[in-house]
């Protein structure tokens, strides 16, 4: 389960990387009429990725959905949590003294 996790943490952390190579063969694919927005090709490029991360899952044996679905959507907003925490401001009780 925890194997689960961490593929799912990297499906969702991996998908912005992937994206210039699903754009790329997406185009490939599809003809110039129906281009994707950037929504949709985020979107394409994340369940692509978590799909790929659910075979490995398969693949080791330990597959769960829940620990799968958890581990993506940690993936895709740790960085912003990382970010926010980071720059949060830590009072400074040194003057009350």
């Amino acid at each position: 389960m925890l194997a689960t996790f961490i593929l799912g943490i990297l499906a969702g952390a991996g998908a912005p990387y992937a994206e210039p190579h699903v754009k790329k063969a997406i185009e490939g694919m599809l003809l110039s009429e129906a281009p994707l927005t950037a929504t949709e090709l985020r979107m394409f490029s994340f369940a692509a990725c978590l799909v790929a991360a659910a075979v490995l899952a398969w693949i080791f044996g330990n597959g769960s959905a829940f620990a799968l679905a958890l581990g993506a959507a940690l993936g895709v907003f740790g960085p912003r949590l990382i970010d926010r925490v980071q720059k949060r401001k830590i009072p400074d009780y040194s003057d009350d003294a």
